[in-house]
């Protein structure tokens, strides 16, 4: 399964990513895990400040970190009657918990068609629209969305200019972009730069790396005989400690942020 993965993840392709996460979802039904993987981002520690979560976890919650990125990224914005889509909505926890907490039309998208399969027969508590789609052809009408959510998926992208160029395309004025991801400092700064070239007033900006580290540190590396392949490409997917990924963190050429921006209400 790895093979579809560069040395350097990075790297790897569109293709290769779309392959990846096919396999992906059938290699989690076949361990028997499927109903239990419903995310698959690092997650978030709190480390005692700066947290901006508007919702406790209760303890127990199973996958607690990965539940509190997504609560991180979220914050104080209110999303009840808001239609919100999610860009790269993987397993569909994501998007399950912002239909859960929130009065909302949710909308996932995501490129494979093997995960959004998954999230139409398994998300059915509360009506959630998922579709295969492409992030750099985002299948929503313009002006469409009061909220996008992107949550450690851009990096895969290979074309973050004509991401965020989709991402304006689609949100309404005083709409919401809630970003969060690990990217060098030079494509957080391009981010920076489009966002407020098309309109975008950012609210937070905040390096999250070490929350991101310390959720790491408790990762457990039997993941990697779930995903069946136990070699470097897995570890660096999962960001164990040790993992080429981890240590780029850990070292400052990659930075985990959240960024939240507003589409200015005069924004034409």
């Amino acid at each position: 399964m790895s093979e579809h993965l560069a040395d350097d993840l990075l790297s790897t392709t569109a293709g290769g990513w779309k392959s990846f996460y096919n396999l992906l979802s059938r290699r989690l039904e076949d361990a028997g895990v499927a109903d239990s993987s419903f995310f698959l981002n690092y997650g978030y520690a709190s480390l005692g400040t700066n947290d901006e979560s508007a919702f406790t976890i209760r303890p127990g919650t199973f996958n607690a970190n990965s539940v509190r990125l997504v609560f991180e990224v979220i914050g104080s914005v209110d999303l009840n009657d808001r239609t919100v889509a999610e860009i790269g909505c993987g397993r569909g926890g994501n998007s399950a918990l912002v239909a859960e907490k929130f009065n909302a039309e949710v909308i996932g998208i995501d490129m494979s068609s093997e995960a959004i399969a998954f999230c139409s027969k398994t998300h059915v508590k509360r009506p959630i629209d998922f579709r295969v789609g492409d992030a750099l052809n985002i299948p929503l009408s313009d002006a469409s969305c009061d909220a996008i959510i992107n949550v450690e998926s851009s990096h895969s992208y290979g074309n973050l200019p004509k991401f965020l160029g989709e991402v304006r395309r689609i949100c309404r004025p005083a709409g919401w972009f809630l970003h969060t991801d690990f990217l060098s400092p030079e494509d957080w700064d391009q981010v920076r730069m489009r966002l407020k070239r098309s309109g975008f007033v950012t609210e937070s900006d905040r390096d999250i790396t070490a929350n991101v580290l310390a959720s790491r540190d408790q990762a457990s590396d039997t993941w990697a005989e779930v995903y069946g392949d136990r070699n470097a490409r897995v570890a660096n997917f999962l960001s164990l400690p040790g993992s080429a990924i981890y240590e780029q963190m850990r070292a400052g050429l990659l930075e985990y942020r959240i960024l939240r921006s507003q589409l200015r209400a005069e924004a034409a």
